[in-house]
């Protein structure tokens, strides 16, 4: 029946974080599709009228029908739209607010409770939904009870390729930039162009490289230079992200899944910086973000390195 709904859908281009557009939030919007089956997205949409790839049912033959009773055990819920359309997190049961996030197909969610919402179809189930994207409601048809967890990063290992040595030049605390909001990054001193890869698998959900040779932030510059960065954002199973900053160009694109030790960028020195390095950070959340608070982190390789010390990469096949 889900498939049936296709047709109501109502597509929009965009991101599901509310913050880009503002110059902290510099860069392309996620390459993706909000829909909850909602007629309520048409009045934002620039490509209403696009359908989802399968839509052919006629959606009234399901009149008067709603999704029945929720299997027993529903702890948690995934996400079934078809990639690359996301699904909206609305902050009621119904489509009369603006989506206040959005979930990624097959991503895992907690659930907080089922209610009777707004009809879609002659289908008014909604989840109540927890998640590292957001907190609130999506629309039953695009989502499934599941009691399989949430998964875990296996581990996060250097972001360079298998057998390199690479400097620590800036640790977690580092008093040059490592305060505040990017407490525990880890800063790497490497040459311009150096291959950059996944400290562990995931999404690619923000990719920025509109900062070119010519321009004032290419080459480093002050904090002015910050929001200018170049940077590749790789959303984990569990929500977590990874953002490798600084870069000088990408070799992934947004909405590519990548495995842990995949080659994503060749290191640069654009926005806050006095030379070619990679910026890397682990956050809870913020996918299409650039500045969001840090996380602890270890690299499963080599531990916590401080400041000053050579380590080996095991990021390794």
């Amino acid at each position: 029946m889900k498939r049936l709904f296709c047709c109501l859908l109502w597509i929009s281009v965009g991101c599901d974080d509310g913050s880009l557009g503002t110059r902290d939030d510099a860069g392309p919007a996620v390459d993706a599709r909000p829909i909850d089956a909602a007629a309520g997205d048409a009045a934002s949409s620039d490509d209403a009228s696009v359908a989802s790839p399968d839509a052919s049912a006629d959606a009234g033959m399901d009149a008067g029908m709603d999704a029945g009773p929720p299997p027993p055990a529903c702890p948690r819920v995934r996400v079934t739209t078809m990639s690359p359309e996301v699904l909206n997190i609305r902050p009621a049961p119904n489509t009369s607010m603006a989506p206040v996030g959005s979930l990624p197909s097959g991503m895992i969610v907690e659930l907080v409770d089922m209610v009777r919402g707004e009809a879609i179809g002659g289908v008014d189930l909604w989840y109540q939904i927890t998640s590292s994207r957001g907190d609130g409601f999506v629309f039953s048809e695009f989502a499934e009870c599941t009691e399989d967890e949430i998964p875990v990063v296996e581990g996060y290992l250097v972001p360079f390729v298998c057998g390199a040595r690479v400097r620590v030049s800036q640790a977690p605390g580092g008093g040059t930039s490592h305060t505040g909001r990017s407490m525990y990054a880890y800063d790497f001193a490497v040459g311009l162009n150096t291959p950059i890869h996944a400290m562990a698998g995931g999404t690619v959900t923000l990719v920025r490289t509109s900062t070119v040779p010519g321009d004032p932030c290419y080459n480093g510059g002050g904090s002015s230079c910050g929001p200018e960065a170049n940077l590749v954002i790789v959303e984990h199973p569990d929500g977590s992200t990874a953002a490798y900053k600084h870069i000088n160009t990408a070799s992934v694109s947004v909405g590519m899944t990548v495995a842990r030790g995949a080659l994503l960028a060749q290191s640069g020195s654009t926005g806050y910086s006095t030379g070619p390095h990679l910026h890397a950070e682990v956050r809870s959340g913020c996918p299409t973000t650039i500045y969001c608070p840090t996380i602890p982190f270890t690299f499963a390789d080599v531990g916590s390195p401080s400041a000053g010390t050579t380590v080996t990469s095991g990021n390794c096949p």
